[in-house]
């Protein structure tokens, strides 16, 4: 059943790709403090910062338009990931089914079990918005922005996770 929820959550990020996504009309905010290669937030109040080499920023061209994805990992083995499916530069995003945002990690590090991955996401319930992205710059090099939101345990939505304090400062790789 965890596979078939894992690859539940992949193929609803593929169709997500190909679906329009709502962009709010503002201009995303204010520069994040970071240095370029950041990526840093807090999960359910613990200091969550991604590691060098993990910390990516890619944008892709889509039948739609484009798309983005941005993602760090710990040495802990948790990742975060946001993607937005239909990225127009800056302003606000909200993060729903459409432009999702998950937490994930490994319970036991030692085993790389993919099986064993515990992913929190903003698609959990399925309704309404659980987050915003804020992109405050974009220039096709770097990006930068900040972010929320509350993920869902995918296996069970009973369970959250609440993602605060999320920014950014990234070199962007196109595709």
């Amino acid at each position: 059943m965890k596979t078939f929820k894992k690859s539940i959550l992949v193929l609803m990020a593929v169709v997500a790709v190909s679906l329009t996504s709502c962009k709010k009309d503002d201009d995303g905010g204010d520069d994040p403090q970071g240095g370029t290669g950041t990526f840093t937030a807090k999960v359910d109040g613990n200091n969550f910062s991604g590691m060098q080499g993990t910390v990516v920023a890619r944008v892709t061209n889509s039948g739609a338009g484009q798309a983005i994805a941005i993602s760090g990992g710990t040495e802990q083995s948790e990742n975060l990931q946001i993607i937005l499916t239909s990225f127009d530069g800056e302003g606000s995003y909200d993060l729903n089914f459409v432009n999702i945002g998950t937490y994930s990690f490994l319970p036991d590090p030692s085993n790389p079990d993919p099986n064993t991955v515990v992913v929190y996401s903003t698609v959990g319930t399925g309704q309404g918005n659980n987050g915003t992205l804020n992109i405050s710059s974009y220039d096709g090099n770097t990006i930068k922005g900040t972010f929320n939101f509350t993920g869902y345990n995918l296996n069970n939505t009973s369970e959250s996770v609440s993602v605060t304090d999320g920014q950014f400062n990234i070199e962007v790789t196109n595709q």
